[in-house]
């Protein structure tokens, strides 16, 4: 008897099975059936219906789970469900967006969308700050941290005059963005007050026209970036309201302008300099490279049997000068004690120590026996980065020079601040023109116009380059006898501190003047 009660509860379970799998509204059923569940669904209604029908034969079914519609059907003998929000009217819009495009025959299954090369979802109406947080996030990843902080620097006063009232008023999106607004934002960039390097106590002075042309540029660069087909930030049809009138353009240097720092002067520089200034600022002097040359320069980059130096990308491309180009520039004799004196017996490193390093022995954790060593310390330093620090080739070249730092080198910053102690604070001149005028005299040299561009670590790219080689060894040679002064004057102060060729480590740790606060570069 017992037994009998469980077969037909058995029978009874198999009819009810056999029901369920036999019944039209199986899918419903069993949908309903496992609501226990945490992602259960259940039959839902929007619009006024269950159903939703089209004029190509696609059923779609609403449908919710969670709080949220969803809608259901099949197109092309396959599957889709697609989530239409929490919100009734969000939900109601995606809905007329999805019956539309199945009539029209434009609908994409979700699993093939994600895999389309172009976006196709609805153009957003942004504010210009969340369109700018856009594009400096995408910088920030493709061109680097320090690319990304100047547009941000840049873009700070637009959005300054975009965040009054009667401006929120008349342009409350980017899509709104009209010639009035570029008319009216140039205005106010140039009426406005700023300080010098952005300090609060500094007196105040209106932005210069230099600026005034970044802000507009780089403003123009993002417009026209949220415009490109796959980015999809703007409409198409945008019409870009700054325009090359609303820019302005740049005032042409004078061709005919005086060098700024001449020979003589650069002479001058030589003598008011420091013994380390000029033990390790002395070939700005001389070679037209830039303060970034310097400062990332290790000691394997030197030839000392060839007599010349190495400017180029290293450790695979994780470091390079500005142009991405591999030069080699060789060198006056005079030159050479100098960098020997720099190298100190060291057999890989950061070329020229700071003054802190300059002044007591190095420890082995400065210290490198090949290159090999120095690249796997690099290495090292990038596994060991927070994430997200390091997210391209601009970020790695960074991490390389933060190391260089940290075993002794010098920053660009650091070269510039010597510098313009040199020089003096009351010229006009910069720091940076001596790179224009170490160019001028080698023009009025005879350098031709081919080896001037490769000795200045620029391309060459010039249809004359594939017709005639280069040679950089005999063009400076008549830049070297013209300079030869200045060499003169190297070679002398040279022998006043007693160096030679073949300086030793002992001549290198001697005291040298030290015109900084205790305490090494401040940086």
């Amino acid at each position: 008897m017992h037994t009998d009660k469980h077969s037909d509860r058995d029978k009874t379970h198999e009819t009810d099975e056999s029901q369920i799998i036999d019944s039209p509204d199986t899918q419903e059923a069993t949908i309903q059936k496992s609501q226990s569940n945490g992602r259960s669904m259940v039959r839902s209604a929007l619009m006024g219906g269950h159903t939703h029908e089209t004029g190509v034969g696609v059923n779609v079914h609403i449908w919710e789970r969670n709080g949220k519609k969803i809608a259901r059907g099949r197109y092309e003998k396959r599957a889709f469900g697609e989530t239409l929000g929490a919100d009734p009217q969000e939900a109601k819009s995606k809905l007329i967006q999805l019956l539309h495009k199945l009539e029209s025959g434009s609908f994409v299954h979700p699993s093939e969308a994600r895999k389309q090369i172009l976006k196709t979802k609805k153009i957003p109406n942004l504010i210009l700050r969340e369109l700018m947080n856009r594009f400096l996030s995408e910088k920030r990843k493709l061109r680097g941290k320090t690319t990304a902080n100047t547009y941000l620097n840049r873009l700070t006063p637009v959005l300054d005059f975009v965040e009054l009232i009667r401006s929120r008023k008349k342009w409350p999106t980017a899509q709104s963005l009209d010639r009035d607004f570029a008319i009216e934002l140039r205005e106010f960039l140039i009426n406005r007050q700023v300080t010098r390097n952005g300090s609060a106590n500094a007196s105040t002075k209106p932005m210069s026209l230099r600026q005034i042309q970044n802000c507009l540029e780089t403003l123009r660069m993002a417009l026209k970036w949220a415009c490109r087909a796959d980015v999809r930030n703007l409409p198409p049809e945008f019409v870009n309201p700054i325009s090359p009138d609303i820019i302005g353009s740049t005032p042409p240097k004078d061709p005919l302008r005086k060098s700024k720092i001449p020979l003589n002067r650069r002479i001058e520089l030589l003598n008011a300099m420091d013994d380390w200034q000029f033990m390790s600022l002395c070939i700005l002097l001389v070679l037209p490279i830039r303060f970034e040359d310097v400062s990332g320069l290790i000691i394997s980059d030197v030839d000392f049997e060839k007599q010349q130096i190495r400017f180029g990308s290293r450790f695979s491309g994780s470091d390079f000068n500005k142009g991405k180009v591999t030069v080699e520039i060789p060198l006056p004799k005079e030159l050479m004690p100098l960098l020997r004196m720099s190298q100190c017996g060291r057999s890989e490193g950061p070329f020229f120590l700071n003054r802190k390093y300059g002044k007591r022995k190095l420890s082995n954790k400065h210290l490198f026996n090949t290159a090999s060593e120095l690249k796997r310390r690099f290495q090292e330093k990038l596994l060991k980065a927070p994430k997200g620090t390091v997210q391209n080739e601009q970020d790695q070249k960074q991490t390389f020079r933060d190391l260089l730092k940290e075993l002794g080198g010098i920053s660009s910053a650091y070269i510039g601040k010597q510098l313009r102690q040199v020089i003096g604070k009351d010229e006009s001149s910069r720091p940076y023109d001596l790179r224009g005028s170490i160019t001028q005299e080698m023009k009025e040299a005879g350098v031709s116009f081919l080896d001037l561009r490769y000795l200045t670590e620029h391309t060459v790219k010039d249809i004359l380059n594939d017709y005639t080689g280069l040679n950089p060894e005999q063009e400076i040679v008549k830049y070297y006898n013209k300079i030869s002064p200045l060499l003169e004057a190297i070679k002398a102060r040279t022998e006043q501190l007693h160096l030679s060729e073949i300086s030793t480590c002992q001549s290198c740790f001697n005291a040298v003047q030290d015109t900084l606060p205790e305490g090494g570069q401040d940086v």
